[in-house]
């Protein structure tokens, strides 16, 4: 991996982890977001549903771009149809990622009693969404900016972005 594309990755990742564990609470702390909600409720919600996914989130799509960039950095020369092939690979490591974001979501708003009826599922229609742009901004964005090598153009419109920073 060339220097250049490591500071990219590194840049890229600290983007993604200032949306998922600065921006997105702040979106749900402040009245920005149309809750309508108590800050009590709010402040329940986030401490027992809001962190604890986040932080599996946040561990997955980091183990997810481990995957992608250690795959892409120890191949070799590949063929038109070989980087096709790993195309797809990308695509179901976004979707394994968005799919398992949505399970793992329900499946802690279920077991913390957020699902029984007796509390608010306001947040359980905010939080979806943002699962999708944790995979844009977690696995998208870095691995679009710094796959290494041969699959460097295999993340959808990765030459657009590596032409904006001259990588």
């Amino acid at each position: 991996m060339k220097p250049k594309d490591f500071f990219a990755l590194i840049i890229a990742f600290a983007v993604a982890t200032g949306f998922v564990l600065l921006l997105k609470p702040y979106l749900f702390n402040e009245p920005i977001l149309p809750l309508t909600m108590s800050s009590n409720e709010i402040e329940d919600w986030i401490g027992s549903i809001f962190w604890p996914t986040t932080f599996i989130l946040y561990g997955l799509g980091t183990l997810f771009l481990f995957i992608w960039i250690l795959k892409a950095a120890r191949t070799q020369f590949m063929t038109a149809t070989e980087v096709l092939s790993n195309q797809t690979f990308w695509w179901i490591l976004l979707a394994v990622y968005w799919i398992l974001g949505i399970v793992i979501f329900m499946s802690v708003s279920f077991f913390s009693g957020w699902m029984d009826g007796s509390k608010s599922i306001e947040p359980l229609f905010w939080f979806p969404p943002f699962v999708v742009l944790d995979g844009i901004f977690l696995f998208w964005l870095p691995t679009a900016i710094a796959t290494p090598r041969s699959m460097r153009y295999v993340p959808p419109f990765a030459m657009t972005l590596r032409k904006l920073y001259g990588g």
